[in-house]
């Protein structure tokens, strides 16, 4: 089994192992190696991963917090279903905590942070050049985080991160080269319209930027 996913270059993000170890499991429920259900059992999964079933025990708690699994009396934890219309649920709830992230943006764009948000934006057009599409996954979220950071506001970033796990657990198992290629243009939009303190028109083009690769 290849377990690149626990590797340090691979945790871009921060994650901690149990939050690594949840996205794992979301992924198999959205390829459907998991269905409504089945059970996980701490102790296969520990094993597959080569872990301990403490982060395993974590990773689950995560998921239930999320209603992806639940905890079942006498029977362990089972997977829930985890529908297209809570998927379209939680991009529409993205949607408006990144319109709220631009908001808080507004008066703390120096030079630095312009010239990181630039790197950032070349960065994943370089991935989108190469048609890599994992790798513009991973260089597009971090332009968002890079958002969060600048916005500064701790509990829409923690709203934040609740949320983009499962969105890019969705996004590897869901996109297409013609999802990217949606994407991507609208992205240097957004980031156009940030570099020119023109907010109001950057928010109006996230819904589309996210709803629009539901479909």
């Amino acid at each position: 089994m290849n377990h690149t996913f626990m590797n340090s270059d691979e945790n871009r993000f921060g994650e901690s192992l149990p939050e690594q170890i949840a996205k794992y499991i979301l992924k198999k429920i959205m390829k459907g190696e998991l269905v409504p259900g089945d059970k996980i059992v701490e102790e296969y999964v520990a094993s597959e991963l080569n872990t301990s079933r403490a982060p395993v025990r974590e990773a689950l708690y995560l998921l239930q917090v999320d209603d992806i699994v639940e905890r079942i009396p006498r029977k362990g934890t089972i997977v829930k279903s985890f529908t297209n219309v809570e998927v379209r649920e939680y991009t529409e709830v993205m949607v408006g905590l990144i319109q709220m992230a631009l908001d808080f943006t507004k008066g703390k764009w120096t030079a630095d942070h312009l010239a990181i948000l630039e790197q950032k934006m070349e960065e994943t057009t370089e991935k989108f050049m190469a048609g890599e599409l994992f790798a513009y996954q991973q260089k597009a979220t971090q332009l968002l985080v890079y958002l969060f950071e600048v916005a500064a506001n701790k509990a829409l970033s923690k709203f934040f991160f609740e949320s983009v796990y499962i969105l890019n657990v969705f996004a590897q198992v869901k996109w297409t080269m013609e999802t990217m290629a949606f994407y991507h243009p609208r992205m240097e939009k957004i980031i156009q319209w940030i570099k020119r303190n023109e907010f109001e028109k950057a928010k109006e083009l996230v819904p589309d930027l996210l709803l629009r690769t539901l479909d």
